[in-house]
């Protein structure tokens, strides 16, 4: 499911940004669908870098502070006993 998770994030993404309203119901729909199976999907695109963040896997490109660019999101699955499991980390760009 992270896969294709990992392709609806990437196809939202490319998307140029004058296009996307025509699409955004539809991916809030998807992301709803994914939400009611369990999977919590964040996106931490302009968030400031924190190292000590296990969720996260950075390329740092000139001394930034501040992730610039979300190649993956970072996934959660909700397990049964009510507790999150992390089942990808995020990979960004810190720029």
């Amino acid at each position: 499911m992270k896969d294709i998770i990992t392709q609806i994030f990437e196809i939202e993404n490319k998307i140029k940004p004058e296009d996307i309203a025509q699409f955004k119901r539809n991916f809030q729909r998807i992301y709803h669908e994914l939400e009611q199976e369990g999977y919590t999907i964040i996106n931490p695109l302009g968030q400031i870098y924190d190292e000590r963040d296990v969720s996260i896997e950075a390329n740092i490109a000139d001394n930034g502070v501040k992730i610039t660019k979300v190649l993956k999101p970072a996934v959660y699955k909700m397990e049964s006993d009510g507790s999150n499991t992390l089942i990808q980390k995020a990979v960004v760009i810190v720029g």
